[in-house]
C-alpha cells in the first residue's frame, strides 16, 4: 500500500484476482496499439474504479501473466513488435524520471520545514 492512498492501493481482493483473469482474457484480443482499449471501457465493463484497474494491471504485469501488456493514452494493448515494447518502455522511463524530479525537488524543500534537504531515491 502507498502512504496516503491506502484504500485505492490495498492488496487485491479475491474478487479482483478473479477479475484479473477476465481482464487478461479480454486483453489477449487487443493485439497492437491500434487495437487498444481504454481503461474507462474496462472499468465500465468490470465495475472497477480507475485506481483498482491500474492495481490489477500492475499485478498482471509484474507477475508476467500477459507478456507485452503495454499502454498509451489510447488504452491498453498487447505489443506485437519490439518497437511497440520499446516505445512503452521509453514512455515508462520518462514518467519515472518526471516523478523522481518531483521527489528530488520536494526533498530539497524540506529545508523550509527544518529538514536536511537530503535527496534519497526511495525509502
Amino acid at each position: 500500500m502507498i502512504k496516503g492512498f491506502e484504500t485505492i492501493t490495498a492488496d487485491l481482493s479475491n474478487d479482483e484476482l478473479q477479475m484479473a483473469q477476465g481482464i487478461i482474457k479480454g486483453l489477449k484480443g487487443k493485439q497492437g496499439k491500434d487495437m487498444a482499449i481504454t481503461g474507462a471501457k474496462i472499468c465500465d465493463a468490470m465495475g472497477l474504479s480507475g485506481p483498482r484497474l491500474r492495481k490489477i494491471i500492475n499485478h498482471i504485469r509484474i507477475n508476467n501473466l500477459l507478456p507485452g501488456l503495454c499502454s498509451t493514452s489510447n488504452g491498453y494493448f498487447i505489443a506485437t513488435s519490439i518497437d511497440e515494447m520499446n516505445d512503452y518502455i521509453i514512455s515508462l522511463k520518462q514518467r519515472i524520471k518526471a516523478q523522481v524530479d518531483v521527489l528530488n525537488a520536494l526533498e530539497q524543500q524540506t529545508i523550509m520545514f527544518g529538514g536536511t534537504g537530503q535527496t534519497t531515491l526511495f525509502e
